[in-house]
C-alpha cells in the first residue's frame, strides 16, 4: 500500500511538472497581445445572416498594388484576426483600388477578385454588405500581425494561423474541385509527390530589397536528388514562373516532372532586369493568378515539399497540416 501512494504522488508529480512545461512553451511562443484563440470556438456555418446589427469592416489594401494574391491572402488574414477580436465581421475588398486583379482600373461595379477565389467570412458579399449593412467601417491593413517565416519553425503559431485560414478564408469549392481534376490528370494515382516551388525571374535579377534570396536551380536539383534517393518519388510537381527554371528541372527530371501553368498575361525582361509585371488585361491577370492558386493547393497536397521562402510558401504551409518531410530555404533577405 506504501508503495502504490508512492507512486500515484510521482504520478501526480510527473503530470504537473508536464502541464507547467506545457504553459511555459505556449507563454513564450504566443504573445497573448497579438493572438487570441477564442475565434477557433466559432462555427461560422451558425451565423445568422444579419444586415441590420452587426458591424462590418471592409477592409482593403491600398499601398500594394503589384502584389500577388498570396501576399494578399497573410496580409488578409492578419486583417480578419485582428476585426475578429474587436467584434467585427471582417469583408475583404480587392476591387475598389488599384491593384494586379482589376488591371489597374478601379471599377465600383465589378465583380470583387476576391470572392473569385475565396468566399468571405460568415456568407457575407462584399456587394450585398455595401447595399444592406447599417454599421460599416472602412480600414486599411497595416501595422498588423499576420503570418510570417516563423511558422516554418513554431508549430503553435502553425497550427494558429491553419485554423483561422481554414475557418474564414475557405477557397470556393469549384476551384478545390478543378485542384483535385488537375492532379488526377497529373499523377494519375501517385501519392508519393514532390512538390517544389521555385521563385525566379525578377527575384534573381532584380534583388528587390527586403525580400527573400532564392536557391539557385543547382542547389535545388542536388537537394530533390537528394530526397529522392531516399524517398523514391514516383513524380514530382513544379510551380514557378520562371521559364528557365522549368526548362532546367526538365533537362535533370525529364517525365516524371509534372507542372501546371499559364503564362500569358506576365512580362518580363531579363536584360531590363524588370519586376515581375502584369497588364490591363483584367481577365488574364485574374485566370493566371487562379492558375497560381491552383499551384499553391496542388502543392499543399504532395507528401514532401521543397521550396524557396515566398508568400506562397506560407501559403502552402497554411493549407496542409503537416507534410512527411519539407525543406524550406533560409539564405537571408536581400539588402
Amino acid at each position: 500500500m506504501f508503495i502504490y501512494k508512492n507512486n500515484y504522488l510521482y504520478l501526480k508529480l510527473f503530470f504537473i511538472q508536464l502541464l507547467i512545461n506545457i504553459l511555459f512553451y505556449y507563454f513564450k511562443s504566443i504573445n497573448k497581445k497579438d493572438y487570441n484563440y477564442s475565434f477557433i470556438s466559432v462555427d461560422s456555418k451558425t451565423i445568422n445572416i444579419n444586415y441590420d446589427n452587426n458591424s462590418f469592416v471592409i477592409v482593403k489594401r491600398k499601398k500594394c498594388p503589384n502584389c500577388g494574391l498570396f501576399s494578399d491572402y497573410i496580409v488578409f488574414l492578419g486583417c480578419i484576426n485582428k476585426y475578429l477580436n474587436k467584434g467585427n465581421i471582417p469583408i475583404i475588398d480587392l476591387k475598389s483600388y488599384k491593384n494586379i486583379f482589376n488591371g489597374y482600373n478601379v471599377n465600383i461595379s465589378s465583380e470583387n477578385p476576391w470572392e473569385i477565389f475565396f468566399n468571405q467570412p460568415f456568407g457575407y458579399s462584399l456587394n450585398n454588405v455595401i447595399i444592406k449593412g447599417k454599421r460599416i467601417k472602412y480600414e486599411e491593413c497595416k501595422s498588423l500581425t499576420q503570418p510570417d517565416s516563423s511558422i516554418y519553425s513554431n508549430k503553435i503559431l502553425k497550427d494558429f494561423w491553419y485554423n483561422l485560414a481554414r475557418i474564414y478564408i475557405p477557397i470556393k469549392t469549384k476551384i478545390l474541385l478543378e485542384s483535385e481534376l488537375i492532379r488526377k490528370n497529373l499523377f494519375k494515382k501517385s501519392k508519393n509527390v514532390l512538390g517544389i516551388l521555385m521563385r525566379g525571374t525578377d527575384y534573381i535579377s532584380k534583388k528587390p530589397k527586403g525580400h527573400p534570396i532564392p536557391p539557385t536551380t543547382e542547389l535545388v536539383i542536388k537537394d530533390i536528388k537528394e530526397m529522392n534517393n531516399k524517398n523514391k518519388y514516383n513524380c514530382f510537381f513544379l510551380s514557378t514562373e520562371d521559364d528557365l527554371i522549368r526548362k532546367k528541372l526538365i533537362g535533370q527530371l525529364g517525365y516524371k516532372l509534372k507542372y501546371y501553368i499559364y503564362n500569358k498575361t506576365i512580362n518580363y525582361n531579363y536584360k531590363k532586369k524588370q519586376l515581375l509585371s502584369f497588364n490591363d488585361n483584367i481577365k488574364g491577370n485574374i485566370q493566371y493568378m487562379k492558375v497560381y492558386l491552383l499551384n499553391i493547393i496542388i502543392l499543399s497536397k504532395c507528401i514532401d515539399i521543397i521550396s524557396a521562402r515566398t508568400s506562397g510558401a506560407i501559403g502552402i504551409l497554411l493549407l496542409n497540416n503537416g507534410f512527411r518531410n519539407n525543406k524550406i530555404y533560409n539564405l537571408g533577405y536581400y539588402k
